[in-house]
This record gives structure tokens, sequence and C-alpha cells, in this order.
């Protein structure tokens, strides 16, 4: 906002020092809405417990808040003298909270601000991401790196590879099904493709893999999620094939983005005839997502085909395509 005056300025957006924005959707995100209007806009935690104690219509710093510069501007008047009334409250997020309520109004939530109150792998919260926008990224030094063989800041340099080619897409979940050996395959765009040797209806993958472990072991409320989820199965060999992202590129003709997915690979044995540990690699074609406002509005998931005729034993190929009108993503006789 450096050389910018305030009567230019739309929103006002705060993070904590560890929270990574995608700026392009961000912005698109926050296009929803008036910012002549009074808007305070976020998530709030994963974590029942934490929405208990803080607050559960409250946007969470990490996440990510944001203000409606209208909102802003009346809210620095009185700030000073509000937060003087909750001396015992916890955090800047906490103080925005109450003084934002004093003034009437309640929060807008998006869900592609991400909290994450999690340890460990996150590979379940991310591969169910919802169809809104990924805006933010929130403690990721609490996290495995979310690539393997990976450190932390190169996985999330790798992550925005994808992000630099379609930011509204990553993480953007499409699921298709290979009829012949009753497969559902899942991608989460940028990031993975996941291979379940069953069949299951959108509503079980769309589940939370539970992957991560709660921010505090204290168990009893603090370890219940505010989403459904899904057992991660201990042995690895019944888990679902996991490819990571290895690398995306563009084809400036045509405008298909190409992705390319390796899988990483585990100890167990299988059919080499009808098992999907056999696919050492998937290729992934789509193009640049670019909703209009009403798609942002009232997003849709997009469908994905398996390209029978391009997968050649070690290889699968996907593409990635809006649905029509009246069709539904199911395993089809």
């Amino acid at each position: 906002m450096f050389n910018t005056s305030a009567h230019e300025v739309r929103w006002y957006v705060f993070g904590d020092d560890d929270t990574i924005f995608i700026p392009k959707n961000l912005a698109r995100t926050l296009s929803k809405y008036d910012h002549r209007s009074w808007y305070y806009i976020g998530a709030a935690s994963e974590i029942y417990e934490s929405n208990r104690v803080f607050g559960n219509d409250m946007a969470f710093g990490g996440g990510g808040i944001a203000l409606s510069s209208s909102l802003a501007n009346v809210l620095a008047k009185i700030f000073d003298s509000c937060i003087e009334r909750y001396p015992y409250l916890y955090g800047g997020d906490s103080r925005i909270h109450a003084c934002v309520l004093e003034l009437g109004v309640g929060l807008s939530h998006e869900p592609g601000f991400h909290q994450f109150d999690l340890n460990g792998n996150a590979l379940g919260i991310l591969t169910s991401h919802s169809t809104r926008p990924l805006v933010s990224l929130h403690h990721m030094s609490h996290l495995d790196p979310l690539f393997p063989n990976s450190t932390t800041f190169s996985a999330v340099q790798h992550l925005f590879s994808a992000v630099e080619l379609d930011p509204l897409r990553i993480l953007q979940l499409s699921v298709c099904y290979d009829r012949r050996y009753s497969w559902t395959i899942s991608v989460s765009w940028g990031y993975t493709v996941q291979i379940e040797s069953r069949h299951m209806f959108v509503r079980d993958v769309l589940r939370t893999q539970q992957t991560f472990r709660p921010w505090q072991n204290f168990g009893g409320l603090a370890s219940v999620y505010t989403f459904n989820t899904r057992e991660f199965n201990p042995d690895p060999c019944k888990r679902p094939v996991t490819f990571f992202m290895e690398y995306v590129s563009s084809h400036p003709g045509d405008g298909t983005i190409k992705s390319v997915y390796k899988q990483a690979y585990e100890n167990c044995t299988y059919d080499p005839t009808s098992s999907p540990r056999k696919i050492e690699e998937i290729r992934v074609f789509s193009t640049r997502l670019d909703p209009h406002i009403r798609q942002l509005k009232a997003p849709r998931r997009q469908c994905c085909d398996i390209l029978h005729n391009s997968t050649k034993g070690k290889v699968m190929e996907i593409a990635i395509r809006e649905c029509k009108e009246d069709e539904f993503i199911y395993m089809q006789p």
C-alpha cells in the first residue's frame, strides 16, 4: 500500500508472521464483496476446542483477516477505546473480533483462509479442500513438508510453481472412475493424485483423511475437528496409492496445462495386472481456471476423464474439464 492514498484502499488484510497468502486468490475472493459495505472476512479454526475458547464466529489471524475499507475506517476511530475493555483477550484477532461485534458486524466465512491448528501430515486436509480458492496457509513449520524428500521451504516453493501457472485451480479436487478395475481417482490439482483400488462415492472421497494430529494432544474436545474425517489406514499397503506433483508446464499454443505426478512408493506386494501400484506416473491435462463472478459466488467442482487410449501400462493420462449441466460424478455402469 506504499504511495497509495487511503481513499484508494478497498481492503485491509492481516495475517500472522507465518501466514502465507496467495495474492491472486485473495484478490479474486474479495472481489465477490462490495468494499463499500461492512465486511469482516476469514475462517475459524479446524479444532472444535479452539473455536469454543476463542469464538466459532471469529476470523483467526493465522488464516488471515480481511476488513473492507468502509468497516476499517470506522473501526480505526473507536479501536483504542474498544480494546481497553478487553485487556484479558489473547491476540489481536480476538480484539478485532470483539470490536467488530460491538459494531454489529458478523463473520463472512471463507473456507479458503486456513488457520491449520494441526500437526504432522497435512495431506488429508489439503486433498479435501473446498471448491473455494485457496487463499492462505499457516503453521507450515508445525507440519511435515508438503512433498516427500523435501524441506518445508522447498516444498512450499514447489507448490507455488503450480500456483504461478494456475492459482485458482490449486488444490481443486476432481473425482473420476476407472470402471475396468473399480478404481476411484481423485486429483488435487498441483499437489497429488490418489487412486483407491475400490469404488467410493464422492461424498466419501470428500471426507478428510485423518493423516494429521491435533494441535494439542489433551484428548477429549482437543482432538475433535470441525469437519468429517475418515480413517487413514495404519497399514500403508491398504492406503490409496498417492502420486505427488513432479512438475507443471504450460503449452503456449493452445493454453493446455500439463501437470505430472510420480508415485510415492511403498514396499507393498501387489498384483501387477490389476493394482494401481503398477502405475508410475500420472499426467493431468487442464486449462487455466478463470471463473467469472457468478462462478466464484456459486462454485461447482469440475469433472475429469481417464484417457484410456493414452493409458499404456505404467502411465495414466487424465483430462479435467467443466462438468456438463446435468452430469453426475459417479461410477457409471
